[in-house]
């Protein structure tokens, strides 16, 4: 009798956790505007708002831009992200700012239209579900 209810407890639990288990989708990113042969471009993901917030990204992504349109295939669990980028022209590793903090080189963030400073988290994010296939960021020389 204490087997059958064992199994029944496992069977029950499995069930329930597997709800749980976050599977990684695959997920392309393509980044447009790009100045080709030029620098490095980052990419930065947040995956909540204070890391979004703190400047602190989850991963952070870099691509050579050999074509004004670049892209990267992504395996990530579903979820509200922001994902920013931008092209590193000089090449020192930062994105280069001038009076008033505006970006000298080229910048970009989902759900922005490179007009006016970007919004928070949840202005900004997208949602990676098993229906997103692919997100697409332009970037702008402010």
């Amino acid at each position: 009798m204490f087997k059958n209810k064992f199994v029944l407890f496992v069977i029950i639990y499995l069930l329930f956790s597997i709800n749980y288990i976050k599977a990684d989708i695959p997920i392309i990113l393509e980044i447009h505007n790009v100045i080709k042969n030029s620098g490095i471009i980052y990419a930065g993901i947040y995956s909540n708002e204070k890391s979004y917030k703190d400047k602190k990204p989850e991963r952070v992504i870099q691509i050579k831009p050999i074509n004004t349109i670049v892209s990267i295939d992504l395996m990530l669990p579903d979820g509200e992200y922001v994902i920013n980028a931008y092209q590193d022209i000089n090449g020192n590793g930062k994105l280069d700012q001038g009076i008033f903090f505006i970006p000298k080189e080229p910048v970009g963030i989902t759900n922005w239209n490179g007009k006016g400073i970007p919004g928070n988290f949840n202005l900004l994010k997208v949602i990676i579900n098993n229906m997103t296939g692919k997100i697409i960021i332009n970037i702008y020389k402010l």
